[in-house]
């Protein structure tokens, strides 16, 4: 299943100048003075998205009324992790050297401390942040900039804030599921002009959040308390797309038909037996367009519910009551976002992209099943790979291919199309039928689908091609169902496109 993030689009447009001339005056005839274009600045709203590393240092904290040796404690843990992130921002240049500006970004993140297996984790598993930044030019390339704000992250508990009472072997007293720490961040970076609209920015942020409990009670007696204080430090780059500045650099410039739309973007749903799927994105061309060879920016991301019998004995297990027991309903929600950078190919009939980059993954069970190894947070490396014919051209038949492998719950996905392009139908430019196939692997749990789709291509301006794709067919498991795309049975979706 191909899922993708989604994106902003705008534009700005600039004002020119021109002077006057005398002629026939007191000083004599002047020459008509050329237009002045006004130089471009870092004024503009912006979209980007980037990859990092964050390391989280927490104060733990516990006290208990019972007077034993051990009624107190404080000590520091530690957790780390990588992220992706998505920024929205806008910003003014005053003057010649100086910049200030507004922003909020979101992040996905895999900062884990302690082993999920044993169920004794803790994962950061996202956090948001808005705040303000202040920047120097060193010149008309480079920005300089410190950032401040405010900023939540969301604690997801696997056990970690579990007590096991030493006056009580075996027994655990259960700490919050999950807890949201707010506080303020302050940070530092650099940001550097890579062509007329995309940007480079490296930042480092330091996240001071206000301690939460994290588990109390009363038990034999005795009254505890758990909290944490946590503090997050983050590196992150991220490619920054501004809007408008192709107008600004180069007045009456435009993308002319032999370079092809600059973006993409696409969203669609599907379904099938237990399972739902959203999912929504964008690709960037950073050079030229689409039409020509060059690097491609794409995200993806996507939202799903499914959900599927426990097949596992909990007596299997270290600790028998966290794991469901067989034959229990499991509801799963799957959220997953990556970035990556590609490298696209184009030719007379067909193109192919090849891509790189990172991915993080969260899936949560309820209730948690132990013995289903897609569950938690997990991230890593992602590679993906696609080729495609020509859909607007007059060639009659059609084919693609599309394969990713991600390190995130090692999941591997793949689909191919073949297709005949009966042209002009219906008022669409064009319309594809054919069959399809594809396969998705969720470390082990495989599922498989047979069926058809059809696309149909319609001009919604000269310049801006939509494309509707609609998908139906069967769907087959190896297993229980335990991956996004449900069990067995029929499936089918739907998704538009536009190029722009």
């Amino acid at each position: 299943m191909k899922l993708v993030l989604g994106s902003l689009s705008a534009a700005a447009l600039l004002c020119s100048m021109a002077s006057a001339a005398y002629a026939d005056g007191p000083f004599g005839s002047l020459k008509d003075t050329a237009p002045v274009i006004e130089q471009p600045t870092w004024s503009g709203v912006y979209f980007g998205a980037g990859w990092g590393y964050g390391h989280n240092r927490s104060k733990n904290n516990y006290r208990d009324s019972s007077g034993d040796a051990d009624s107190s404690s404080s000590r520091t843990e530690h957790a780390d992790g990588g992220l992706v992130s998505l920024l929205y921002g806008a910003d003014r240049q005053i003057g010649d050297r100086f910049v200030v500006g507004i922003f909020g970004d979101i992040d996905l993140s895999d900062i884990t401390r302690g082993n999920r297996d044993e169920h004794n984790a803790l994962e950061i598993d996202r956090a948001w942040a808005i705040g303000a930044r202040a920047g120097f030019l060193l010149n008309s390339r480079t920005l300089i900039f410190a950032t401040a704000g405010y900023t939540q992250a969301h604690f997801d508990n696997d056990g970690w804030w579990d007590i096991d009472p030493p006056s009580s072997p075996g027994t655990t007293l259960r700490g919050r599921g999950s807890r949201t720490f707010g506080g303020y961040f302050v940070g530092g970076g650099v940001e550097t002009r890579l062509t007329d609209n995309f940007f480079l920015r490296g930042e480092v942020r330091y996240s001071d959040f206000a301690g939460r409990v994290t588990n109390s009670g009363n038990f034999d007696d005795a009254d505890y308390v758990d909290s944490e204080v946590p503090s997050l430090l983050t590196a992150r780059a991220s490619l920054v797309y501004k809007l408008g500045r192709s107008e600004v650099l180069n007045p009456g410039s435009e993308i002319d038909d032999t370079q092809g739309p600059k973006y993409i973007s696409y969203a669609g749903a599907e379904g099938a037996n237990h399972a739902w799927a959203f999912y929504t994105g964008a690709l960037a061309k950073l050079n030229g367009g689409f039409y020509t060879d060059g690097f491609v920016l794409r995200s993806e991301g996507i939202i799903a519910d499914y959900d599927y019998r426990a097949t596992g004995d909990p007596s299997t297990t270290a600790d028998p009551g966290a794991s469901a027991p067989a034959g229990t309903k499991i509801d799963a929600r799957d959220r997953s976002l990556d970035v990556m950078l590609g490298y696209q190919w184009v030719r007379d009939r067909w193109s192919a992209t090849a891509y790189i980059g990172y991915e993080v993954r969260d899936v949560h069970l309820s209730p948690d099943d132990l013995h289903n190894d897609v569950r938690g947070t997990d991230s890593g490396l992602k590679v993906a790979f696609e080729l495609e014919t020509d859909d607007a051209s007059d060639d009659r038949f059609y084919g693609s291919f599309e394969t990713s492998y991600s390190m995130a719950f090692n999941s591997y996905w793949a689909q191919g199309r073949l297709g005949y392009n009966f042209q002009k139908m219906f008022g669409a430019e064009s319309i594809i039928f054919g069959p399809e196939a594809s396969v998705l692997d969720d470390d082990g749990d495989v599922a498989t689908r047979v069926g058809a789709f059809t696309t149909l291509r319609y001009n919604v301006t000269p310049k801006v091609p939509m494309r509707l794709t609609f998908n139906i067919g069967n769907q087959f498991v190896n297993d229980s169902g335990e991956s996004r795309s449900g069990g067995e049975g029929l499936y089918g979706g739907g998704m538009v496109r536009f190029d722009y």
